[in-house]
């Protein structure tokens, strides 16, 4: 059972009590009759030549109180967009499959493109998300999303369930929805989360001191999770990011755009499990490497959107602060595994707190030669606002490509 001790500024819903899945499916069916569920679900084609792509299909089968699937498609062929259509068409509940690789979004990406919105070129998570939000949110009638990855080795249907019910129950006032959960098997997962996330809130804490910024991102027991909810009104107003930063500058932006009170984190499983990422490292730039490097530009973009001032010589002592609290943080999570007889690999853990400190100093220099980076991909609003037409054209097109 979990602990119920809540801490930080925003909202903790863990899982206590054994509540049966069931019961909370029903209430769902019920909000659903007044408040539309729609599911975002980002793929890649290879992913359903994996078995946990059929295990999320086989247990989304059962579920009822969904309105609506959007399926993001990348890198598939015609032959395989056709085949995930068939795939996804023994769901109870409409599917729409959107071929982020087809010649018609194409055509809308271009378009888009020569009206001046930046970062479309850009293929990857963070554009296949912001482009399902856009078609989610051409339905009026649509009025909660949730979102989760395709990779999840032992998915169950609690985890939309969770990620819905904050934001649908009529008697709770919720506007966002982190997911959360643990990352073990044998061992600890989840390094980027456990040895450059956290360690670097808190150095830049020590360095930069306190504010309301950070003591949000210090609230999240899971920040890099891929999964979330939230509530139309709040998914008009906020961009998205095309880099590896997603997690990070989603959070930013829900920061940005609604009150802490109305921002929640839902246990949504008690381990996960998925493919896991090369460590990468500066030569290869990949990997969570490249994870890094991305997370580290992110935060120190928001924070001095925020008034934080950054020099040459304070990014020095951020590294510094960084080398010593990660190295706390590796005590801590050898303490762990040895009381619960996990397997520990200090070895590979410093490794990976080294490549993490070059992500960070690279970040901070590339950060300080061009403070803006990589923009991020428009809020949905600024999009209708200059093309007027444009939910009806893309509605219409996607049309086409499931009927086709």
């Amino acid at each position: 059972m979990s602990d119920f001790f809540q801490n930080g500024v925003i909202t903790t819903l863990q899982s206590v009590g054994n509540r049966k899945l069931e019961d909370m499916e029903k209430e769902l069916e019920d909000y659903s009759k007044r408040r539309k569920m729609v599911l975002l679900l980002p793929a890649l084609y290879s992913e359903f030549e994996t078995p946990a792509m059929h295990k999320i299909i086989n247990e989304l089968k059962s579920v009822k109180y969904l309105y609506k699937i959007i399926l993001g498609l990348d890198k598939a062929t015609k032959e395989q967009f056709d085949e995930v259509k068939e795939l996804m068409s023994v769901l109870p509940c409409k599917v729409d499959v959107l071929w982020n690789d087809g010649p018609r979004i194409k055509e809308l990406y271009e378009e888009m493109t020569t009206e001046g919105f930046p970062g479309l070129d850009t293929p990857g998570k963070g554009r296949n998300v912001w482009t399902m939000m856009g078609y989610g949110l051409a339905d009026k009638d649509a009025y909660a999303f949730a979102l989760h990855d395709c990779d999840i080795v032992n998915y169950s249907k609690e985890i939309p369930a969770r990620l819905f019910y904050p934001i649908v129950h009529p008697a709770l006032d919720f506007e966002f929805n982190k997911g959360y959960y643990s990352r073990v098997t044998d061992r600890l997962h989840g390094r980027a989360t456990r040895l450059l996330y956290t360690p670097l809130i808190n150095s830049l804490i020590k360095v930069y001191g306190s504010n309301r910024y950070l003591e949000y991102m210090e609230s999240f027991r899971y920040a890099l999770s891929g999964e979330f909810a939230f509530i139309r009104s709040l998914g008009r107003a906020i961009t998205i990011s095309p880099t590896w930063g997603l997690e990070v500058s989603t959070l930013s932006e829900i920061y940005k755009n609604t009150s802490n009170r109305r921002i929640c984190q839902t246990q949504i499983m008690d381990s996960y499990e998925h493919k896991h990422q090369e460590l990468g490292s500066q030569e290869s730039c990949d990997g969570i490497y490249k994870m890094a490097n991305d997370i580290a530009k992110t935060l120190f973009r928001v924070l001095a959107q925020e008034g934080v001032v950054f020099s040459q010589s304070s990014f020095k002592t951020l590294l510094a602060t960084y080398f010593q609290e990660s190295r706390f943080e590796i005590s801590k999570y050898n303490a762990l595994s040895k009381l619960n007889g996990l397997k520990y690999n200090r070895e590979k853990e410093i490794k990976a707190v080294e490549a993490f400190q070059i992500a960070i100093k690279e970040a901070a220099q590339e950060f300080y030669e061009d403070p803006m980076g990589i923009p991020s991909l428009s809020s949905w609003t600024t999009v209708r606002s200059v093309m007027s037409h444009f939910s009806r054209k893309f509605d219409e097109y996607v049309k086409k490509d499931n009927e086709s």
